[in-house]
C-alpha cells in the first residue's frame, strides 16, 4: 500500500542488450490520485520516488548501445526524459499503447494512452533485429492495474537484441 518501499533484489551480475523498465512511479505526487471511482485511492504496489528511479544503476547492467524501454504515464512523461539523461540513455522514440477503455478523470479527455520511451544506453546503438514496425499498438487495459500487454513484449522480442531483462514486472 501507500508508503511501502519497493524492495530491490540484487541486480544480476551480467549485462543486457535490451532492458524493459516499468518503474513504480508515484503517480499521486500532486496529492490527487487520478483513479476510477471503483478503485482504491492507493496503488496496489509500492512506489518509488523520482530520486530512487533516477539512481537505478543502469550502467551496471546495460551493454553499450543497449535498447532501454521505459514505461511512463501522461503525468510522469516530463520527468522520464530527464531520468533517461541521468541514466546515460539517448532518447530515440515513444511507443504508444492506445486503450479504447481508458479512464476519464475530471470529465474531460479520456486517458486512453500509455507511453514507453525507447532509448539507447550511450553509443553506438545496437541494431534492430527487424524493421518497419509501427510505434503504436492498441490493446484494452489489463487487470491487474499496470500490467502491460503481450503485444508489447512480442514487439520488443521481434525488434531488440537478447539477452533481455525486464525490471519491475507487476
Amino acid at each position: 500500500g501507500e508508503g511501502d518501499k519497493v524492495i530491490m533484489i540484487p541486480l544480476p551480475n551480467k549485462k543486457y542488450n535490451t532492458i524493459v523498465l516499468d518503474p513504480a512511479w508515484n503517480i499521486s505526487l500532486s496529492g490527487k490520485n487520478i483513479r476510477r471511482k471503483e478503485q482504491a485511492n492507493k496503488l496496489d504496489y509500492p512506489t518509488m520516488s523520482l530520486e530512487e528511479i533516477k539512481n537505478l544503476p543502469l550502467g551496471d547492467i546495460a551493454e553499450l548501445g543497449c535498447h532501454v524501454y521505459t514505461w511512463t504515464t501522461n503525468k510522469m512523461l516530463p520527468y522520464t526524459f530527464n531520468i533517461l539523461k541521468d541514466w546515460g540513455v539517448n532518447y530515440h522514440l515513444t511507443l504508444v499503447w492506445t486503450k479504447p477503455n481508458g479512464m476519464m478523470p475530471c470529465f474531460g479527455y479520456k486517458f486512453a494512452t500509455e507511453f514507453c520511451l525507447l532509448g539507447f544506453y550511450q553509443k553506438p546503438m545496437q541494431k534492430f533485429k527487424s524493421m518497419a514496425k509501427l510505434n503504436w499498438f492498441e490493446n484494452p487495459s489489463i487487470k491487474p492495474h499496470s500490467t502491460k500487454p503481450q503485444k508489447f513484449f512480442d514487439l520488443v522480442d521481434e525488434m531488440s537484441p537478447v539477452p533481455k531483462l525486464e525490471m519491475f514486472a507487476r
